[in-house]
């Protein structure tokens, strides 16, 4: 995960997705799920200090993952996750 608007600060790896205590693979928009976040490189990161609930998080994207989503998830995925991925080419300016 990533805070674009601190800097790109790369928080670190969704390790972990729960819904009413139970594990979860994937969650979709509007879920409220509890989240474990790992960040090996910088274990120091905090919540609070780094950054908080009025910084909006996001995946991480590169034109590398994009160019995996197409080619191994392309009929995998439904029309809002692919609007998804072109609000986040914005954020990342990625062409």
């Amino acid at each position: 995960l990533c805070v674009p608007a601190s800097g790109g600060l790369h928080i670190g790896k969704v390790t972990s997705i729960e819904a009413n205590g139970r594990e979860q693979e994937t969650a979709k928009k509007g879920a409220s799920v509890a989240i474990k976040v790992v960040n090996e490189s910088n274990p120091t990161i905090t919540y609070g200090r780094q950054f908080d609930s009025t910084h909006p998080l996001y995946s991480t994207l590169t034109r590398a993952s994009i160019d995996a989503l197409k080619l191994n998830f392309k009929d995998k995925l439904e029309p809002e996750d692919w609007r998804l991925v072109v609000k986040l080419k914005k954020v990342y300016n990625i062409l």
